[in-house]
Protein backbone atom coordinates (compact mmCIF):
# COMPACT_ATOMS: atom_id res chain seq x y z
CA UNK A 1 0.00 0.00 0.00
CA UNK A 2 1.43 3.36 -1.02
CA UNK A 3 0.99 6.41 1.19
CA UNK A 4 2.42 9.84 1.88
CA UNK A 5 5.46 9.77 4.17
CA UNK A 6 5.30 12.31 7.00
CA UNK A 7 8.04 13.72 9.17
CA UNK A 8 7.25 14.09 12.86
CA UNK A 9 6.67 17.79 12.17
CA UNK A 10 4.24 16.98 9.34
CA UNK A 11 2.44 14.53 11.61
CA UNK A 12 2.09 17.16 14.34
CA UNK A 13 0.67 19.62 11.77
CA UNK A 14 -2.01 17.35 10.33
CA UNK A 15 -2.99 14.62 12.80
CA UNK A 16 -6.61 15.12 13.83
CA UNK A 17 -7.08 18.29 11.76
CA UNK A 18 -10.38 18.56 9.88
CA UNK A 19 -10.15 19.24 6.14
CA UNK A 20 -13.93 19.15 5.68
CA UNK A 21 -16.62 19.63 8.32
CA UNK A 22 -16.75 15.86 8.91
CA UNK A 23 -13.41 14.48 7.71
CA UNK A 24 -10.04 14.67 9.42
CA UNK A 25 -6.51 13.41 8.87
CA UNK A 26 -5.64 10.17 10.63
CA UNK A 27 -2.01 9.10 10.30
CA UNK A 28 -0.58 5.65 11.05
CA UNK A 29 2.90 4.35 11.79
CA UNK A 30 4.44 1.50 9.87
CA UNK A 31 6.68 -1.31 11.11
CA UNK A 32 9.65 1.12 11.10
CA UNK A 33 7.73 3.82 13.06
CA UNK A 34 7.47 6.04 9.98
CA UNK A 35 4.27 8.10 9.81
CA UNK A 36 2.02 7.62 6.78
CA UNK A 37 -1.11 9.31 5.52
CA UNK A 38 -3.44 7.77 2.97
CA UNK A 39 -5.74 9.89 0.80
CA UNK A 40 -8.38 8.89 -1.72
CA UNK A 41 -8.67 10.71 -5.04
CA UNK A 42 -11.65 12.58 -3.58
CA UNK A 43 -9.62 13.61 -0.52
CA UNK A 44 -6.84 14.86 -2.79
CA UNK A 45 -9.23 17.00 -4.82
CA UNK A 46 -10.70 18.45 -1.62
CA UNK A 47 -7.34 19.55 -0.20
CA UNK A 48 -5.50 20.63 -3.36
CA UNK A 49 -6.64 24.28 -3.04
CA UNK A 50 -6.36 24.50 0.76
CA UNK A 51 -3.67 25.06 3.36
CA UNK A 52 -3.17 21.27 3.35
CA UNK A 53 -2.06 21.13 -0.31
CA UNK A 54 1.59 20.70 0.79
CA UNK A 55 0.72 17.10 1.68
CA UNK A 56 0.35 16.28 -2.01
CA UNK A 57 4.02 17.25 -2.53
CA UNK A 58 5.34 14.93 0.19
CA UNK A 59 7.24 11.80 -0.85
CA UNK A 60 5.34 8.54 -1.12
CA UNK A 61 6.42 5.09 -0.09
CA UNK A 62 5.38 1.55 0.65
CA UNK A 63 3.54 1.14 3.96
CA UNK A 64 4.34 -2.06 5.84
CA UNK A 65 1.98 -2.54 8.79
CA UNK A 66 3.12 -3.50 12.25
CA UNK A 67 2.39 -7.11 13.21
CA UNK A 68 -0.83 -7.69 15.09
CA UNK A 69 -0.33 -8.05 18.83
CA UNK A 70 -0.49 -11.57 20.21
CA UNK A 71 -3.15 -11.87 22.88
CA UNK A 72 -2.79 -14.42 25.68
CA UNK A 73 -5.09 -17.41 25.39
Amino acid sequence: MIGYILTTENYDQVQGQFYTPYEFFNCVQDINDIWFLFLSDQDKSQIEATEWAFILDLPTGEYIPKPSPIFPQ
